[in-house]
């Protein structure tokens, strides 16, 4: 799995931009500061944009960033939780500064968008145990083949090409 992450900042400057995005996302990771009343206030109109613009299924996190700042705190833990419930998302809050939960959330949403993954692939009639792919570029030289089973280290993992 790899996690592209995109950091507008909030900026409604680069809104235009992140709508592009939109359509090909698996994931959000939408966060605010704890310390900025307004940064919370405007997760409501990204949420409008996720979820007209992102496809229905994607997964959406909402994080309390800053939450080493908490003398500072503005934004309760319990508005930003049953802000998460309204919508349905999950909800963290977290420390860029420190650390705390950072890893957590991340771990969450990919473990989650994974999970998704993999229950498409088996509910389309497949078999998870062993099953290899191929995935020819638009180049032809090369070819990848993916083993998405349990086995690791199978013989269907071999890789040709330049990666």
């Amino acid at each position: 799995m790899r996690l592209q992450l995109w950091d507008t900042a909030g900026q409604e400057r680069f809104r235009s931009l992140t709508s592009n995005f939109f359509g090909r996302a698996d994931g959000f990771v939408l966060t605010y500061d704890i310390s900025n009343r307004p940064s919370f206030d405007h997760v409501i109109g990204w949420m409008r944009d996720i979820k007209t613009r992102a496809p229905p299924d994607c997964d959406i996190v909402l994080c309390g960033n800053k939450s080493d700042l908490d003398n500072d705190r503005v934004v309760t833990f319990e508005e930003g939780k049953q802000l998460a419930e309204e919508y349905g998302v999950e909800f963290f809050e977290t420390s860029a500064l420190t650390g705390q939960n950072v890893e957590k959330m991340f771990y969450g949403l990919s473990t989650t968008i994974k999970r998704k993954r993999i229950d498409e692939f088996e509910g389309s009639g497949a078999s998870a145990s062993g099953v290899s792919t191929t995935d020819q570029p638009n180049s032809g030289d090369a070819s990848q083949t993916v083993n998405l089973g349990a086995g690791q280290g199978s013989e269907n993992t071999t890789k040709t090409g330049c990666c």
